[in-house]
């Protein structure tokens, strides 16, 4: 038998070790870029817009936003994995919502993605909240 020859199953777990590195070397996608603020009369809430770009394959990392937030892929796709549900891809042309405090994860596909989002947030608080896996 050669020493040199894989196994299945050796050969599975080494394109599996491959795929999890290449998945924690993956881009974080950029900034969100703030357009514009407008607060909504007779609350002490505020309404943002803003356009997020992702590389190709770029991530947003797990999080949670602490107010509602619509968006619309004006390029590219994202796929939207919001904790407990299926994963989701919306291509450009699409829209899609995240609720207050649902942790999710967004990952842009191979061509990149430009996203524009609308959202409500606290004056002075954080919006978006990092949380660990």
């Amino acid at each position: 038998m050669n020493k040199y020859l894989l196994t299945p199953v050796t050969l599975l777990a080494c394109l599996a070790a491959q795929f999890a590195g290449a998945a924690d070397m993956a881009p974080a996608a950029k900034d969100t870029v703030t357009l514009q603020r407008v607060s909504v009369p007779g609350t002490d809430r505020q309404m943002g817009m803003g356009i997020s770009e992702f590389p190709p394959y770029a991530v947003k990392p797990r999080h949670k936003a602490t107010g509602p937030e619509v968006a619309y892929v004006l390029e590219g796709e994202v796929t939207v994995q919001l904790e407990g549900q299926p994963a989701k891809v919306v291509h450009a042309g699409e829209s899609f919502q995240l609720p207050a405090n649902v942790v999710h994860l967004t990952t842009a596909g191979p061509a990149g993605a430009k996203v524009v989002a609308t959202w409500v947030s606290t004056p002075g608080q954080p919006f978006n909240i990092p949380v660990a896996h």
